[in-house]
């Protein structure tokens, strides 16, 4: 059981029993965070949830996504650009395009330089939003929420990796569905909890990603949320990338023998790329840990 009471903020279920016992593996600390999942609908979700000075701590200057540079940095560039190219229909002008926790601005970057120049984004880091205005990019420093931007102006929201960072996420949700427009798409990146990757890696799975990650979602949960906020699921895809299984790998030696893991943090893209195989089991059994879902509001 667990103590302190429970109510999920996505069916407003009462109840929640214990999943996992989490710590920050990205700093190594040694705070414990309940990882409880819903008797009813089965949402995973750290409860209590931090607070706000716990997590103003945890997104440190240092956080990867803000500062990826090198060899990883243009990895990640090469994921984005094929992102954009598959996506275009949705990307493309004359659409106007959101991206909610654009970070530092890349993919903006890269759906402007690939000919739509109609994008701007929100994010509620400081130093990432002022990378990406000096980007030259329009971006609004805090939430969606706190954006209030005006009913049916955005024809696609992105949400790459930020769903599960967000306190309340039926309620963002259903702020996506209101601005965007009849028709419009919203495309999501995320950790996927039913995943191979999940099950095998334990609490060192960077899906999990304590305090970061508040909720952490199954296909089956996402889409739940997505029709309870009024948005049908176009589409699912499970993707094949060796980044969780490396940062697994790290995870794990950063508490058992952090010299080696030192030592592998050099070598961390050929590690992802050595690790796409068993990404690829994943993905071929729909069971990937990164998911991309196409979600429309109906017309």
């Amino acid at each position: 059981m667990v103590e302190q009471p429970f109510e999920c903020p996505l069916c407003a279920g009462q109840g929640a029993d214990p999943f996992l016992d989490l710590r920050d593996e990205m700093t190594g600390g040694e705070t414990q965070y309940a990882l409880v999942r819903c008797r009813h609908c089965g949402l995973l979700r750290l409860h209590p949830a931090p607070d706000a000075p716990t997590l103003a701590a945890a997104y440190r200057s240092d956080y990867a996504p803000h500062t990826r540079r090198g060899l990883s940095g243009w990895a990640k560039g090469r994921l984005e650009g094929r992102s954009v190219r598959q996506l275009w229909a949705l990307f493309g002008p004359p659409r106007r395009v959101l991206d909610v926790g654009c970070a530092t601005g890349e993919l903006l970057v890269r759906i402007r330089a690939a000919g739509n120049p109609d994008v701007f984004g929100i994010e509620p880091g400081a130093e990432a939003a002022a990378v990406a205005r000096r980007r030259g990019l329009p971006v609004i420093l805090g939430t969606l929420d706190d954006a209030r931007l005006q009913a049916e102006s955005v024809d696609t929201v992105i949400m790459s990796h930020t769903l599960e960072h967000v306190a309340d996420p039926l309620l963002t949700l259903r702020e996506v569905a209101r601005v965007l427009r009849p028709g419009g798409a919203l495309v999501l990146w995320l950790p996927n909890a039913s995943s191979v990757e999940a099950r095998v890696l334990g609490r060192y799975w960077i899906g999990y990603d304590a305090p970061r990650h508040v909720t952490t979602f199954t296909v089956a949960t996402l889409s739940q949320a997505l029709l309870s906020a009024g948005l049908d699921v176009d589409s699912v895809r499970h993707e094949a990338v060796g980044l969780e299984w490396a940062w697994g790998l790290r995870l794990w030696l950063r508490r058992r023998a952090p010299s080696v893991e030192r030592v592998l943090r050099r070598f961390h893209v050929p590690l992802i790329v050595a690790a796409t195989p068993l990404a690829l089991i994943g993905a071929l059994t729909q069971r990937s840990g990164r998911i991309r879902v196409i979600a429309r509001k109906p017309a």
